[in-house]
């Protein structure tokens, strides 16, 4: 699949620059389907409609709670961010807490601090019925300087798909924050991404089933089905640039 993958982004560079026009419908599309999507999967109840609507309208949808409206703009304001400085930053620890304030500024129904590391363990109940156990919260600062030395380290030889994806899960196994540990580690897992050249890989709501199940198989040691994942969602978007 990272053979077909390479030849579609060379394609894609052939054709570069692309017309402006283009790549600005391009990029909001990717906005939109990118910021709907983590957000549903979180459960967000704006609709693809809804959220592309309130991103280019600026105005509010009936029905739908402040937190909710929140979630949409500051989701789509840390993409901006994100692509404003990609150039000039790497991933560290400072831009993963970086992404989190930015996905909880001016949300007042938290019991956290946007950008701090969690004071408190956390779990979940998977998607198999078991109780996953995250890193105890007295571990976080050691993991996660664990896992930005190992991406210093791999990035130099894995495939930037396969980077992304494992660290995409290493990221949400610790679970460093209290909230918003799944839209930080798939907005780091595109920083990745686009720093080498590729488009987002945007996992859809429809498609949740199967992401934590593929998360879940990586906390077993398979890790394939999550770069599986990531790389079908990379080739589709490659594929939807080569057809505009």
């Amino acid at each position: 699949m990272f053979e077909n993958i390479n030849n579609l982004r060379k394609e894609v560079d052939k054709r570069r620059p692309l017309q402006p026009d283009l790549m600005n419908i391009i990029a909001q599309k990717f906005r939109e389907e990118w910021t709907y999507h983590s957000n549903a999967i979180e459960g967000n109840t704006f609709t693809y409609r809804e959220t592309a609507f309130f991103l280019r309208e600026g105005l509010t949808v009936k029905g739908k709670s402040l937190r909710e409206h929140l979630e949409i703009v500051n989701h789509a304001e840390a993409i901006d961010y994100l692509q404003e400085v990609i150039k000039d930053r790497d991933l560290t620890e400072r831009f993963i807490k970086d992404m989190h304030a930015i996905l909880f500024q001016g949300v007042r129904d938290i019991n956290f601090s946007p950008g701090d590391y969690k004071k408190e363990d956390n779990h979940v109940l998977t998607i198999t019925g078991n109780i996953h156990q995250y890193t105890p919260a007295i571990h976080v600062s050691v993991e996660m300087e664990k896992l930005i030395n190992w991406y210093n380290t791999q990035k130099i030889t894995m495939h930037p798909i396969q980077l992304a994806a494992i660290f995409h899960h290493r990221l949400v196994a610790i679970h460093p924050f209290t909230d918003g540990n799944g839209r930080v580690s798939r907005l780091a897992m595109n920083l990745i991404l686009m720093k080498n050249g590729f488009p987002p890989a945007i996992i859809r709501n429809e498609n949740r089933e199967e992401y934590y199940t593929a998360l879940e198989q990586a906390d077993h040691g398979d890790l394939q089905p999550i770069i599986d994942l990531v790389a079908t969602e990379v080739r589709n978007n490659l594929e939807l640039i080569l057809s505009a």
